[in-house]
């Protein structure tokens, strides 16, 4: 079990790798404010990607949960902050792609990891090829993924580029 922030769902969603994140956990928690993103805004915009996600809290991979104490965080988004809340909770992993929510989760105590692990991860478990994850990343930064050069050198290089 973990628990994802808004980022990692959408642009794994958006790449067609949302799956991914069942195979390797079983199941997803995501908090409220989560939902209110990535599900309820997403179809008020017409995002494609929010009934995607929708469908998998319907079949039950995915669960939704209020945090009971909420906090605000200095610097992050709410969906970030309850998502740590949650994590914290649950004393679980959880995925931030955005570095100040990570700074946040990792002063907190928590294991925190984005959407490149979950990429990384899925070429372990061989469930997907290092190029079809080259070309996911790929996607997603195409999409709007943020990431910086070295970054992305440092991925290639470990998909053996």
């Amino acid at each position: 079990m973990i628990v994802s922030d808004a980022s990692p769902l959408i642009c794994l969603t958006k790449a067609g790798k949302l799956y991914l994140l069942k195979e390797m956990f079983g199941k997803v928690l995501i908090e409220e404010e989560v939902k209110r993103e990535t599900i309820d805004q997403g179809i008020e915009e017409g995002a494609p990607d929010a009934s995607v996600i929708e469908d998998a809290v319907k079949d039950g991979w995915i669960e939704v949960e209020n945090v009971e104490e909420v906090k605000n965080f200095s610097g992050i988004h709410k969906g970030e902050g309850n998502s740590i809340l949650l994590a914290k909770k649950h004393k679980c992993l959880v995925l931030i792609d955005e570095e100040d929510g990570r700074e946040v989760a990792r002063a907190m105590g928590l294991k925190v990891r984005g959407s490149l692990y979950v990429l990384k991860n899925a070429v372990e478990r061989g469930l997907m090829s290092e190029d079809d994850t080259i070309k996911t990343l790929d996607e997603m930064i195409g999409d709007g993924f943020r990431i910086s050069t070295r970054i992305y050198v440092k991925f290639l290089e470990e998909m053996g580029r």
